[in-house]
């Protein structure tokens, strides 16, 4: 399918809007000046997505702030710093400073002219209303990925017709319909394991743009 063939395009936050990579990096400085040896900064993060990773399941009892706090009290296990739980909630509240990336705000902008458009977040009530006057979002614009399917019926728009935005390749694969964010990184078409790769939300402007024209 061709992108203009879409109806509506479901955006991950972190990675793709928010520079959730940066903001992680900056609020564990505190704890990695503690540490005796600091791995390498793509080490850490790596340790910090497999930390959350295995806490997601507790997503419903901890929510999002719950599970920043553990992450980051188990990656002060694994770097054996000692850490209060002011801290770890110090770290949990960065979220709400976590950067956007440049091309965010004035993609979304233009995409919404041709597409139903959401995000999907898993932030939790008390950082929706912020996070939505950051991206230009309207409240309902902004949508927890367990919510996807029943949007898309409310919407009337069949999966197929749907074009699902990210940065990570699932362990079991990318579904159809998936768009891969490679920021950055530039790839030959054969090499793209999804329906459409792009190296920014610019290049995905740009790449509708051309179909526009076809």
């Amino acid at each position: 399918m061709r992108l203009t063939d879409y109806r509506a395009l479901l955006v991950d936050c972190d990675g793709v809007l928010i520079d959730s990579d940066s903001g992680v990096w900056a609020a564990l400085q505190g704890l990695l000046e503690g540490s005796a040896a600091v791995p390498a900064r793509a080490s850490v993060l790596a340790l910090y997505h497999e930390a959350l990773a295995a806490l997601y399941p507790r997503f419903d009892e901890l929510g999002f702030t719950g599970l920043l706090c553990f992450a980051h009290r188990k990656l002060a296990e694994g770097f054996n710093v000692r850490v209060s739980w002011e801290e770890s909630l110090s770290f949990a509240r960065s979220v709400q400073g976590w950067p956007l990336f440049e091309d965010a705000p004035g993609a979304l902008l233009y995409l919404r002219k041709f597409y139903r458009l959401v995000v999907l977040c898993d932030r939790d009530a008390q950082d929706r209303e912020g996070l939505c006057e950051r991206l230009g979002l309207a409240s309902e614009e902004l949508l927890a990925p367990g919510a996807v399917n029943a949007w898309l019926d409310e919407q009337q728009i069949p999966q197929g017709q749907a074009l699902s935005i990210s940065v990570r390749v699932p362990a079991d694969g990318l579904p159809q319909g998936s768009c891969l964010l490679r920021r950055g990184r530039k790839h030959a078409p054969q090499e793209c394991p999804a329906e459409v790769c792009i190296n920014s939300l610019a290049d995905l402007v740009f790449q509708h743009q051309l179909s526009l024209r076809c």
